[in-house]
C-alpha cells in the first residue's frame, strides 16, 4: 500500500464530539449514529464544507485515544455544551484512499507495511484523520486516510 499523494494542511479547528477509547474496541456505527448524529445540526451550523472528520489524538500511557467526530469549525464560533474544539497545527500528511469496509485493514496496512519500509516516521504531535465526504457510504467515493509524517533523518 503506498499514499495516492502528500498533502500539506493549514492550522485549523475541528468542532464535534469527543471520547477516550480504544479504537479495537469501539462500535463506530453507534458512535457516530447515536452519539455524532443527534449533534450534526448544531455543528453543521457552526462549520465549514461538507466533510466531516475522525481525528485521533494520543491519549497518554493507557493506550487509548482521544477521538473527535465533527467538522471543521469556522472562526469565532461558540461551542455548545457537551461539544468540543480541538486546535488542529498545520501538519504534512500522507494521503490514502479506500473504502468504508477497509478503514481497519487499511490502517493495519499502513503502519504494519507502508510505514516501517518507508522514510517517514508518524508525527506524533499531529493528529491522523478519517475524511468522510459526501458519497462514501455508497462507494461513490474514498474515504481518506490522513497520517501526519515527517521524514526520517
Amino acid at each position: 500500500m503506498q499514499p495516492v499523494r502528500f498533502e500539506e494542511r493549514p492550522a485549523g479547528r475541528l468542532l464535534g464530539i469527543q471520547r477516550r477509547l480504544d479504537p479495537h474496541t469501539t462500535d463506530w456505527g453507534a458512535l457516530w449514529q447515536e452519539e455524532y448524529a443527534p449533534r450534526l445540526p448544531e455543528i453543521e451550523a457552526r462549520c465549514t464544507g461538507d466533510v466531516c472528520l475522525g481525528a485521533y489524538f494520543a491519549g497518554g500511557d493507557d493506550g487509548l485515544l482521544e477521538f473527535v467526530a465533527g467538522r471543521p469549525a469556522r472562526d469565532g464560533v461558540d461551542v455548545p455544551a457537551d461539544l468540543v474544539m480541538r486546535e488542529i497545527p498545520a501538519a504534512t500528511y500522507a494521503v490514502f484512499e479506500c473504502t468504508m469496509e477497509a478503514i481497519g485493514a487499511t490502517w493495519d496496512a499502513i503502519y504494519s507495511d507502508w510505514l516501517p519500509s518507508s522514510s517517514y516516521v508518524t508525527d506524533a504531535d499531529k493528529a491522523c484523520f478519517e475524511e468522510f465526504a459526501p458519497g462514501c457510504h455508497e462507494g461513490k467515493t474514498p474515504v481518506r486516510i490522513l497520517v501526519p509524517v515527517v521524514q526520517q533523518d
